[in-house]
């Protein structure tokens, strides 16, 4: 137990982890390298998806069996990028992690971020292939494709945001992605 801390119920729930919750866990660190971002990150990522209360760095480095300086390194990017947020209790020392109320939120505006960034580099340099025909095609296909993208996730992040507008007035993302397109 953790200090008679509120979020000790955490450890009860880590000792419920199942195989196939691990094989979760280790599913999405291997879906984050897979987008060149750390391994380590994702499976932190996914054991917050399936904890119902934060977590320690100790909690997180115990159950993923890994060092605290990892966790460390990892949480700090993911605090940085907002994937994660810091929660504490008055009293107690320790710092406990948890995903963002706004998580899947934060996930569109990073997908509509990278399909905008992609697409710009195709639409910068797309004059400099215009006279082969195939990379010609290449660019417009790609360029069509992200519009397309771009307008399936914007379109949901609305409808995701309209769902929440009943009971969030203000939403910080939807600053953060206009200053983007600007």
């Amino acid at each position: 137990m953790m200090n008679g801390s509120c979020y000790s119920e955490g450890a009860f729930i880590l000792s419920k982890i199942t195989p196939e919750i691990l094989a979760f866990i280790e599913e999405i660190g291997l879906d984050f390298e897979r987008q060149n971002l750390p391994r380590v990150a994702g499976r932190i990522m996914g054991l917050l998806m399936v904890s119902s209360s934060p977590l320690s760095s100790q909690q997180i480095a115990s159950t993923l069996q890994i060092s605290l300086g990892a966790v460390s390194t990892n949480i700090n990017l993911m605090l940085r990028d907002g994937l994660v947020e810091k929660k504490t209790l008055i009293g107690d020392r320790m710092n406990y992690y948890v995903l963002p109320s706004d998580y899947l939120e934060q996930e569109l505006i990073y997908m509509i971020t990278a399909a905008f960034t992609r697409q710009a580099i195709f639409k910068k340099h797309h004059d400099a292939v215009k006279e082969d025909d195939a990379v010609d095609k290449r660019f417009k296909d790609w360029i069509q494709g992200t519009d397309y993208l771009i307008e399936m996730y914007e379109r949901y992040l609305a409808e995701l945001r309209a769902s929440k507008s009943e009971n969030n007035s203000v939403n910080k993302n939807a600053r953060q992605l206009d200053r983007f397109k600007s």
